[in-house]
C-alpha cells in the first residue's frame, strides 16, 4: 500500500541465480534483481521492494506479496519452460528454471486478480504473453522474415539502442512517446508469437517482431515492453515515460484500493 510520503510500493518478482564464484557458500542461489530496475521505480518515483522466490511446494505468501504491493514488476532473465506454452524445448532454447517460472506465473496471476498494475520486460513480456495462453518462439531464428532480420542479440552496448520499434498509433504504449517510433535496446533472443487472450501489439520491430504488448479488454493496466528501458535509463531518461506512467498506475490503485 502506499506509505505516508504517498510513494507506492513496487515489488520486483524475484530470480534464482547461480551464485558468483567469489562466494564460500557455492551451494546457495542468489534471489537477484539489479540497479537498473530500482533505480528506475525510484526516479519514477516508487519504493522498489525485492519479493523473494519462495522454493516450497505448494507456494505460499503469494497473496502477502501482492497485498504489499501497488504495483509489479516482471524482470528480465531466464528463458520460460516451454512446457508453460504447450511446446516441447528446442536445442535453441536457453537456460529454464522451474521454480522461479512456478513462483513468476503465480504470482502474475494472484496480482491480474486484485487488478494491481503490471509491468514486464522482456523475460517479463513474455510472462504476461505466456500467462494469458500466448506462446514464444523458443529462438529468434525460428521466427519467418519477410526482408532483413534484426539481430535481437545485442549484448554489447545494453544501455544503446540499436533500432526501432514502431509504435500502435492509439496504443497505451504509444502514448507515453511523442513520435511514431523511438530506438530502444535489443537483449533477447526468443520473441512472442501468438498473442495472449486480452493483449494487444503496441509495439513491432522492423523486421516485424513484437515489441510491446498492452491488456486491452478488461481495464487493468498490463504492459508488456520486449526491450529494456531500465538498461537506457542509465544512459539517459528517454525511457523514463514508461516507468512514471507505471508508478502512477499504481499510485492511482493504491488510492482506490486503500482509501488514500
Amino acid at each position: 500500500m502506499t506509505d505516508g510520503y504517498d510513494r507506492p510500493v513496487i515489488g520486483i518478482a524475484g530470480t534464482l541465480d547461480a551464485p558468483p564464484q567469489s562466494t564460500p557458500f557455492s551451494d546457495i542461489r542468489r534471489d537477484i534483481t539489479n540497479e537498473a530496475y530500482t533505480r528506475s521505480i525510484r526516479l519514477a518515483g516508487g519504493v522498489p521492494v525485492l519479493l523473494t522466490v519462495p522454493c516450497e511446494e505448494p507456494i505460499v505468501g503469494i497473496e502477502e506479496f501482492v497485498s504489499l504491493c501497488d504495483g509489479i514488476l516482471f524482470p528480465g532473465g531466464y528463458d520460460i519452460d516451454p512446457s508453460y506454452y504447450g511446446q516441447r524445448r528446442h536445442e535453441l532454447l536457453g537456460p529454464t528454471d522451474v521454480v522461479t517460472d512456478r513462483f513468476q506465473f503465480a504470482l502474475y496471476h494472484a496480482a491480474r486478480i486484485r487488478r494491481t498494475p503490471i509491468l514486464g520486460i522482456c523475460r517479463g513480456c513474455q510472462v504476461i504473453n505466456v500467462a494469458q495462453g500466448g506462446t514464444l518462439w523458443q529462438d529468434q531464428s525460428l521466427r519467418p522474415v519477410e526482408g532483413t532480420r534484426i539481430e535481437h542479440r545485442q549484448y554489447a552496448h545494453p544501455t544503446e539502442g540499436c533500432h526501432q520499434a514502431f509504435l500502435e498509433p492509439g496504443s497505451q504504449v504509444a502514448s507515453l512517446f511523442p513520435g511514431p517510433h523511438l530506438l530502444v535496446n535489443s537483449l533477447h533472443h526468443q520473441q512472442l508469437d501468438e498473442i495472449g487472450t486480452g493483449l494487444a501489439v503496441s509495439a513491432r520491430s522492423e523486421d516485424g517482431g513484437v515489441e510491446a504488448i498492452e491488456s486491452i479488454d478488461d481495464g487493468r493496466w498490463t504492459v508488456g515492453i520486449q526491450w529494456h528501458p531500465e538498461a537506457m535509463m542509465m544512459r539517459n531518461d528517454m525511457m523514463l515515460p514508461i516507468f512514471l506512467q507505471f508508478v502512477l498506475q499504481a499510485k492511482n490503485r493504491g488510492r482506490t484500493s486503500y482509501g488514500h
